[in-house]
């Protein structure tokens, strides 16, 4: 009996933590990112990191992505821009940082928008 109360402690310690980790943060969202839509939340979209979405264009940034690139679009409902989806690594060149993540060096640019004239070397 006491081996099958150690087992399910164990259990039920693996599921407790299993069940924290799959508690979503908050959306890390740059200042001049669109936020998400209505629309985009009632869609079921999948989670962000499920679909690997580096170097994908989408009309908001979700948390644990950053962007190098934005544009006007047409296809984003009310939001008037869209931007290129990138996953953080060290030496990214970026026009947001990520949560966590520092940056080394900046250049200027045009690719971030009339908000963003800038670029930033990631550093992890």
């Amino acid at each position: 009996m006491i081996e099958r109360n150690a087992v399910l402690r164990r259990i039920t310690t693996v599921l407790a933590l299993a069940a924290a980790s799959l508690v979503i943060a908050p959306a890390t969202i740059p200042a001049h990112a669109s936020p998400v839509s209505e629309e985009t939340l009632l869609s079921g979209n999948p989670a962000p990191g499920a679909l690997g979405l580096d170097g994908t264009w989408a009309c908001s940034v979700p948390s644990g992505y950053t962007w190098d690139q934005v544009e006007p679009t047409g296809t984003c409902g009310s939001l008037s821009y869209r931007y290129r989806l990138r996953t953080p690594v060290n030496g990214l060149w970026a026009c947001a940082i990520p949560f966590g993540w520092t940056y080394d060096s900046l250049r200027a640019t045009s690719v971030c928008g009339s908000t963003g004239p800038y670029q930033y070397r990631l550093l992890g």
